[in-house]
């Protein structure tokens, strides 16, 4: 049976982008590092020939725009996040770099097709609502021949810091209340990974596996900068006035696991790469 590609039908805290606007230093602090090792595995399976136009669609703060703008290529970056779009482009001018960084809705693209040799998505649009319409709208963008790579998580089982959290609600709390799978989820195993871009249109993806490292000079750092997104902040939140007792019991596991110095939690993700057929 072939799986299918769901939509959000209610957004989620992290699919609505002007809740982003309130998270951009502390992403860019705690996650971006994270992010980064899959963006830089996801820019190779690009193969891209010098000069080439590329796209960073859900591009964030800018770690995947900002490296492929200073390895020369032409970048585009695109978020629906206001907030996120004035960062990449503060980050560029501070470092000199030719990069263009765009407000816009990476499900209804304002771009000419066939625009770009390539294209990539790290996290972003696994993250809208519509998938399939952001990855569709890749492969009108990018000219037969080019190339698409998306990062989607998989393995949750193996995103340390989600354990680390649940841990410490159950040292604080007792219990933690069932949570339905977070959109970004959808795509975690490959069969599902591997629908989407059937409804994109597009051919049977390359999948390999990406381990990263959320790396934090310590525990009570990390646990003070928790909140580095809408969904994180929304589960912190939810513990009401014990949310200190979590925060807490989490410095204090980790530090009792892994000492209160420079602390490295893993997380996995999957990283498609695939050729756009012509039209």
């Amino acid at each position: 049976m072939t799986p299918t590609v769901t939509m959000t039908s209610s957004p989620e805290p992290d699919q609505q982008p002007h809740r982003w606007n309130d998270h951009v230093s502390l992403y860019e602090q705690v996650f971006e590092p994270l992010t980064q090792s899959f963006s830089s595995a996801a820019i190779a399976a690009l193969s891209l020939e010098p000069q080439a136009r590329v796209l960073d669609s859900g591009a964030g703060t800018g770690g995947a725009a900002l490296e492929l703008a200073a390895c020369g290529y032409k970048t585009t970056a695109i978020d629906a996040s206001t907030a996120m779009v004035t960062r990449i482009k503060q980050r560029a001018s501070a470092r000199g770099l030719p990069l263009e960084a765009l407000v816009m809705d990476g499900q209804n693209l304002m771009l000419p097709d066939a625009s770009f040799d390539a294209a990539l998505s790290v996290l972003g649009v696994i993250l809208f609502p519509d998938a399939v319409r952001g990855l569709s709208e890749l492969r009108r963008v990018v000219r037969p021949g080019g190339r698409i790579a998306l990062v989607t998580w998989t393995a949750p089982e193996a995103y340390e810091l989600l354990g680390e959290i649940r841990a410490a609600v159950l040292l604080a709390l007792g219990s933690m209340s069932p949570r339905p799978l977070p959109a970004q989820l959808r795509f975690r195993d490959k069969e599902a990974f591997q629908a989407l871009f059937a409804a994109a249109g597009l051919p049977r993806a390359e999948i390999s596996d990406v381990t990263a490292q959320l790396a934090a000079p310590s525990p009570a750092w990390l646990a003070d900068r928790l909140a580095f997104s809408p969904g994180m902040t929304e589960l912190l939140d939810g513990f009401g006035g014990r949310k200190s007792e979590v925060l807490a019991a989490f410095r204090s596991r980790l530090e009792s696991m892994r000492g209160s110095q420079l602390v490295s939690l893993s997380a996995r993700a999957h990283m498609a790469s695939v050729t756009v057929p012509p039209r």
